[in-house]
Parts: C-alpha cells; structure tokens; sequence
C-alpha cells in the first residue's frame, strides 16, 4: 500500500466526503472511489460507510484512521531526519576566480531562501581543474568559462562520462581602467596596443598559453602583478592606476565598490575571437544529492535573464 493512499483516507475522513477530498487532491471522484475500495478489500474491512451525504467512518475506520495518522506522523520524522543527514553534507559548487567574485554572495542567498536547512560551499579552482574534477567524480557541481573551442573538445570528453554541459551566459573579455586612464576614451581597444603598462592579473592569465588573452601575447614593455581574487584586482586598478583584462560578467556583477570609477574597453584583435561563455558542468540529476539538485535550480534561475555581456540566457552547450 503506497504511503500517498493513507493520506487519501485522512483528506476523505477530514472532509466526510469522497468527492470534496478528490477536489482537494485534484483526483477525479472515480479514481478515488477506486482507489478506497482496493483498500478497504486489502485491509479485509470497511473504513467508511456510505451516505446520501457523503461517508460515515465505522468503528474499525476510526481505530485503522488513528494508526494511519501515528504512521505518517512517524515518516515525515523519518523524512526529515534523512533531510537534516543530508544537509550535513555540504553541497559543493566549484568556481572559477572571476566568477566566484559575483555569483557566490547571491547564490548562497538563493539556496538558503530554498533551503534554510541547506549546507553551500564554494570551491575555487580554475577553468581545467573544474572540468577534470567533475569528470573524474570529485566533485558533481561546476561554473566556469570556456573559450568556443576549449568548450568544444571538453564536450567531446563530458559526454563519455555523463556530464551534461550548459551555457548559462555568454561573455567576453575587456580591458579594464580607471576612469582618469589615458585609454578610459577609447570605444575599444586592440590587444597590439597594450604596451608600456601596468597589468594586474589573475594566476590563470599567466599560466594558460593558449587562453584568449594569455599575458605574454599581449603588446611590449608591460609589468605584470598577480592578485589572488576579482576584488584584489579591481582595488590595484583604481589605487595604482594599473590595467586589467577581465570578462564582463565580473566587471558589472562582482564587487560594486569602485565600479562608478572603472571603465570597461570592448577588447579586439585577441588571439582567438574573443567570445567565452559561462558554462554549468553536472553530474545527471539522478546521480546527486537533494541540496545539489536544489543548487542546480537556483543556479539556472540566476542566469536565466542576466546579461553578461549583451547576451543574455541559457542555452544547450554540448549538440548531440
């Protein structure tokens, strides 16, 4: 006997009619009826006796009603206590530097507004690391960027081991300075003419040789200084007057402090067309927990209608 009927013959006992409990179930009166009958024939008696008005509970219903109610009163402790086992488990999201900046304060809002009980925690680790992590079933949850063709071949690999793969947003990268820059006039700027300045960096942009704006392609005569996060970087762009390279979605959604005082350059001439993408990477739905799942939902809900950089909305990432 599935646990859902027992709450049927409690809906019926509440409203003393078989019909008004079926609307209240959004059940056709048939189908209720039916599934009564099956009941009381495999209890071996009847729980309700039928009138013009609607249904009297007999004796034996009214003994069979009070252990029904002890019975899912005891599961939904049982429910619940699976639920708090769960939550003490964090679910993990990896992010990449230059998202984590924007999307982990609101994300955490939104998982906790789902789930007060929930545990979130947020991983950083660059683009590769969270593709391979994945992969390889060390983690179920990743957002990161992928250039078009870094997507390309790690669609290719996903697929082989059920990871689904989605773009959330699509972006692009831009020269980032002070409004005072000497370059803060320019409705955009080619990466040739980046020469003689002061850049502040993320680790990945010196260590990622065939990244859309590796540093050592960029012009001559540049100085270079790494920060460890988005916030870091931002705060040398305006105290320093230093330069930055970084995508739009963190420029205009990650840390607000000085964003009236900074510029953002559309960049060309980079070493590949400068189009990235935001990209979720999961485990299948089935294969994780209930806070992950919970987490996909809100990570979905988030993009759904930001603009990142003139091009809002999620789409597939990985064509069949």
């Amino acid at each position: 006997m599935r646990m859902e009927y027992l709450r049927y013959l409690l809906e019926i006992s509440r409203h003393r009619s078989i019909s008004t409990a079926a609307q209240a179930l959004y059940l056709s009166q048939t189908s209720l009826s039916t599934t009564v009958r099956r009941i009381e024939d495999e209890l071996g008696f009847h729980i309700f006796s039928r009138t013009h008005s609607g249904v009297e509970i007999t004796a034996e219903g009214e003994e069979a009603l009070a252990l029904i109610t002890e019975i899912l009163t005891r599961f939904d402790k049982i429910q619940r206590l699976g639920k708090l086992g769960s939550a003490a488990t964090p679910a993990v999201l990896l992010l990449s530097p230059t998202i984590s900046d924007a999307l982990s304060i609101p994300l955490s809002q939104m998982f906790l507004e789902r789930l007060p009980e929930g545990n979130l925690e947020f991983h950083i680790a660059s683009g590769d690391e969270i593709g391979s992590q994945i992969i390889n079933s060390k983690s179920n949850i990743g957002v990161t960027y992928y250039s078009a063709d870094h997507l390309s071949e790690y669609c290719s690999i996903a697929s082989k081991y059920l990871v689904e793969v989605s773009v959330l947003c699509r972006d692009q990268l831009y020269l980032l300075v002070r409004n005072s820059h000497p370059l803060a006039g320019r409705p955009q700027v080619s990466i040739g003419e980046l020469n003689h300045l002061n850049f502040a960096i993320l680790p990945h942009f010196n260590a990622q040789e065939d990244s859309i704006a590796y540093a050592k392609s960029l012009g001559t005569g540049n100085r270079y200084t790494t920060f460890s996060s988005v916030a870091l970087l931002k705060q040398a762009v305006l105290q320093n007057d230093m330069a930055s390279l970084l995508c739009g979605y963190a420029i205009h959604h990650g840390s607000g402090a000085y964003r009236d005082q900074l510029k953002a350059i559309p960049l060309i001439g980079t070493r590949s067309k400068n189009e990235i993408a935001i990209c979720l990477l999961h485990r299948n739905k089935q294969s994780i927990s209930h806070q992950e799942n919970v987490l996909l939902e809100c990570i979905q809900d988030y993009f759904k209608d930001l603009d990142c950089a003139g091009s809002p909305g999620p789409s597939h990432a990985c064509e069949p």
